[in-house]
């Protein structure tokens, strides 16, 4: 299905009974709503699973450079909830997809039921300024890297499972290069800006054991500063949780939304 913003479109699945509560789920850098398969297989017996392609992933168009990524994509996903008939709803985001949740939640909190961060990190408080200072190194460097040698880093680089990596392969050569490098500067940009302190929601931080030591310190710090969240590690797991490890992710998300409820 397919929602529009102006001239842009974007694409959308909805799985699940209609009157279950609702779960929208945000992918990560240079994939698309695929990356949730597993979950939806576990979860739409019960819940109304809504995934979906940010722009410029997938069946879904891209947007105009200028236009911030993560507050865009925040806004589509109120649309997206809109247009499905969904007035809350807890809210899964994978890596770049946390970050573009925290917007949800800090522009529409009425909307959110509850967080599931995985692989994420908390936009509040902000990071250093100085932190802005990488993003044309980020540019320089990836405009160095062979097209090729970026997919499989890419891939390795953020799974264990080799159908993880395949996937990845996958979608980040349907992504590209320039995108991909976007991005990676977008989420710089929203890093070093931040957000303020945001309102209490129910919170489950995901992350993998075999993920860089950055992620699991910063989940654990997040858990800390959220009085109600709970921190669960998924083992054998890298940066993609919820494909190397579905069976785990599963259970704790199903665990953290019956009790959420």
């Amino acid at each position: 299905m397919i929602i529009k913003r102006d001239e842009t479109r974007v694409y959308y699945e909805v799985h699940g009974p209609v009157d279950g509560p609702a779960v929208l789920c945000t992918h990560g850098v240079a994939m698309d709503h695929r990356t949730f398969d597993q979950q939806v297989s576990a979860l739409a017996d019960r819940y109304r699973v809504i995934v979906w392609d940010m722009p410029g992933h997938g069946r879904s168009d891209p947007i105009g450079r200028h236009e911030p990524f993560s507050r865009t994509a925040a806004e589509l996903s109120v649309r997206l909830l809109d247009a499905v008939g969904v007035d809350r709803a807890t809210l899964v985001g994978l890596s770049l997809g946390s970050l573009v949740n925290q917007y949800v939640l800090a522009k529409a909190p009425d909307r959110v039921a509850a967080m599931i961060h995985i692989s994420g990190g908390s936009l509040c408080p902000r990071y250093p300024r100085a932190l802005k200072m990488l993003i044309p190194l980020v540019s320089f460097g990836m405009a160095l890297y062979p097209r090729a040698a970026l997919h499989t880093a890419f891939a390795e680089h953020k799974a264990l499972t080799e159908s993880t990596r395949r996937y990845l392969s996958e979608t980040i050569a349907a992504t590209g290069k320039p995108m991909v490098t976007h991005l990676v500067n977008e989420m710089i940009r929203d890093m070093t800006a931040g957000l303020p302190e945001p309102p209490e929601r129910p919170t489950l931080i995901l992350y993998g054991d075999h993920d860089i030591g950055f992620i699991r310190r910063m989940s654990e710090k997040w858990h800390t500063r959220l009085p109600k969240s709970r921190l669960v590690m998924i083992d054998q797991a890298h940066h993609i949780l919820n494909q190397d490890n579905a069976e785990a992710c599963n259970t704790a998300i199903e665990t953290f939304l019956t009790r959420a409820e």
